[in-house]
């Protein structure tokens, strides 16, 4: 009877949930014992391995926001001591699987330890489930959590164009997303669907010029009465530098995004021009009311998939292959080349001079909005 490990780290999604119940699907059809590492990281550190009755009935997990088995953001990179501690716990559990289920930093820490366990507990195979609503993992074609958030920033954009219809003359409504590296959630929003789009969608893969991005606005204020702005909050200008930030960085030395959209209207505000900085924030993550179908299937099927190759292989993570008929196929991507990485949108989806091009939709359309 294999003993298998299951975590979750980073930032939740919508569907992370669904990814345990994949695992847990594998799990009682070969009949292996299923252990969950609370917190991610942290309870392998503690030595807090919690045994999962494969009897229990889960299927609230379909509905549940946030990390059920809770996060954590550990880098073993700067904490080589606690690799040990990690390796040990492996060993005294006699763990067979270690499933680690989140986005670029956690395939990090699973390629860490996988190095760790071919030396030292070859008998323990490390596998990465992917998680990310940033889209940006290296070797899949989409991330489980990234259809979810795209539904939620698509329907949210629909609303506020709407709504600033309203009125005879509305307001510049300048919305921030997320997406660090990867305009994929930005460019999400040129899939609202109510009443018109947005004037301008603003993603990290095309140099910001705010003093020509400021005059834009502006000028289609002027002349229409009303103007929607998306921006990513990953926007760099000319040089690389991030437009706005917070100016702190996580353990990974991530620095912390935020305040793009209010730096925006405030200038705007400035030189006299009704104005809201909207910031869809934490929900883009957490909608669980507003789920992609296919998204679900991605994130339960990947969690399945992952337990039963590794009983064959390690050191590696499931990659979703992208097909025209939306149907679910997959590739075995080696940690090594997901580690440290991140990809930038596809630049068949967006032009510097015409923005987000309508490849975009023709390829996620029916994966955000469309049913099964």
């Amino acid at each position: 009877m294999r003993r298998i490990v299951y975590l979750q780290g980073g930032g939740p999604t919508a569907v992370i949930n669904e990814s345990f119940l994949g695992v847990l699907s594998a799990a009682r059809k070969e009949k292996a014992s299923l252990y969950v590492s609370r917190n991610g990281l942290m309870g392998l550190i503690e030595n807090r391995l919690e045994r999962i009755d494969l009897e229990k009935d889960f299927s609230f997990l379909t509905r549940y926001p946030g990390a059920y088995f809770g996060s954590a953001r550990i880098s073993l990179k700067k904490d080589p001591e606690s690799l040990l501690v990690i390796l040990k716990t492996l060993k005294e559990n006699k763990a067979d699987a270690l499933l680690l289920n989140g986005g670029n930093d956690t395939m990090d820490s699973a390629m860490r330890i996988s190095k760790a366990v071919e030396e030292k507990l070859p008998s323990c195979h490390v596998v990465g489930i992917p998680k990310t609503i940033d889209n940006d993992l290296v070797g899949t074609d989409r991330c489980p959590g990234f259809l979810s958030a795209a539904k939620f920033v698509a329907y949210n954009v629909s609303a506020i164009l709407a709504d600033d219809r309203s009125y005879k003359k509305g307001r510049i409504n300048v919305i921030e997303v997320m997406g660090r590296d990867n305009g994929s959630l930005a460019a999400s929003a040129s899939l609202a669907f109510l009443d018109g789009k947005p004037d301008f969608i603003f993603i990290p893969e095309i140099s910001f010029h705010l003093a020509t991005a400021i005059q834009k606005m502006e000028e289609t204020y002027d002349a229409k009465g009303r103007c929607n702005v998306v921006v990513s909050e990953g926007i760099r200008d000319e040089k690389g530098h991030l437009v706005s930030s917070l100016k702190a960085s996580d353990s990974f030395g991530n620095i912390q995004l935020g305040g793009v959209s209010s730096l925006l209207s405030s200038l705007v505000a400035k030189d006299g021009y009704k104005t809201r900085a909207i910031e869809l924030s934490i929900p883009q993550r957490a909608a669980f009311y507003l789920k992609s179908e296919y998204d679900s299937r991605d994130a339960f099927l990947c969690g399945e998939t992952a337990t039963e190759e590794s009983r064959r292989n390690s050191g590696v993570m499931i990659g979703i292959k992208g097909k025209k008929d939306s149907s679910f196929d997959y590739r075995i991507v080696p940690l090594v080349d997901v580690a440290g990485r991140t990809v930038p949108l596809n630049n068949r989806y967006f032009d510097a001079q015409k923005g987000i091009l309508p490849t975009f939709a023709e390829d996620f359309e029916k994966l955000i909005l469309g049913n099964i």
